[in-house]
């Protein structure tokens, strides 16, 4: 076979016009250094800063720390985590990056406990009645302050009776329910959840004159809880209502007590109550409670195990 010495030319042309590879920069897979001699070096009630030895890189800087999982400038060796609460332990690591992407290894870890919150809430101030019933007082009171989450407690002729939430907007309130005739003082301090105190507030004197009766109501009948199985808690319980000797049904009010302990408290008049419920076994009852306070015996007992998928609701 012949091959033209045309074809041979055009093959040594295209050749030459081929471009030849090279080479290009190896790149960096070097990491940097680990960070080391990390340390906690101040704390306050809602913060923790840490601090660290700078690492060194191949390449002669770093893009970036990464300290408790936070990108972090490579500039800076010291880092403060905030939005914390009182007394709150958390645990950090460090590491650094490269420009090219190469990570040091973590670092050795470093505990930080914030500062317990010692500053009490501001003292309650305006403590005044808002009305009464012949076995009830109402209070209201001034808003009390404090930087962290706090409640209030109500003391009656000196001895803690009840708390009370301190609400998200307006006036703080309580009821008090089954106190007897006679005259009573009450107080209410702020409490916070670090165990910080307030002072009392100013004292209110109520004279009840009560309306003579002892007698209970009869015990509530027939008590049925309906468990919906919608995975959130939903009962209704049922049941039939208490007499009195003095008062009618309709001023007659019920206690529901979850495994002996108070759940709720209906409006007078109710035979039927709606609530949401912990998961769990529990047993219900019911009490009847006049207008002056007498309470009946406990209703029959019902016991089921309620399934709550927190998940679901």
């Amino acid at each position: 076979m012949r091959i033209s010495l045309a074809c041979c030319a055009v093959l040594v042309v295209f050749a030459a016009l081929a471009p030849v590879a090279s080479a290009g920069p190896k790149r960096d897979n070097t990491p940097p250094s680990t960070p080391t001699n990390v340390r906690v070096v101040s704390v306050t009630e809602d913060s923790i800063t840490i601090a660290w030895n700078a690492s060194t890189d191949n390449s002669g800087r770093l893009h970036a720390y990464i300290a408790g999982g936070i990108y972090h400038s490579p500039t800076s060796t010291t880092k403060t985590f905030t939005g914390l609460v009182p007394n709150t332990t958390r645990t950090y690591f460090v590491q650094a990056i490269d420009p090219s992407g190469n990570m040091s290894g973590l670092s050795e870890p470093v505990t930080g406990t914030t500062a317990r919150d010692v500053t009490p809430p501001t003292t309650p101030t305006g403590l005044k009645v808002t009305s009464t019933g012949i076995s009830t007082v109402a209070l209201a009171w001034d808003r009390s302050s404090d930087r962290w989450s706090f409640g209030y407690e109500i003391f009656m002729d000196g001895a803690l009776v009840t708390t009370a939430p301190h609400p998200y907007m307006g006036t703080p309130t309580t009821l008090l329910r089954k106190i007897r005739p006679g005259r009573h003082t009450f107080e209410v301090r702020a409490r916070d959840h670090s165990g910080n105190a307030s002072g009392l507030s100013n004292s209110v004197t109520v004279d009840l004159e009560g309306n003579g009766d002892s007698t209970p109501p009869s015990a509530p009948t027939n008590l049925e809880v309906e468990d919906f199985n919608d995975n959130c808690g939903s009962l209704i319980l049922r049941w039939t209502p208490s007499t009195d000797n003095a008062d009618p049904q309709s001023a007659i009010e019920y206690e529901l007590y979850r495994n002996g302990g108070l759940a709720h408290v209906t409006p007078p008049g109710a035979s039927w109550l709606g609530i949401y419920t912990v998961a769990g076994p529990q047993t219900w009852t019911v009490v009847a409670v006049d207008r002056a306070g007498n309470s009946s015996d406990p209703s029959n007992a019902v016991s089921l195990t309620v399934a709550v998928d927190p998940d679901f609701c």
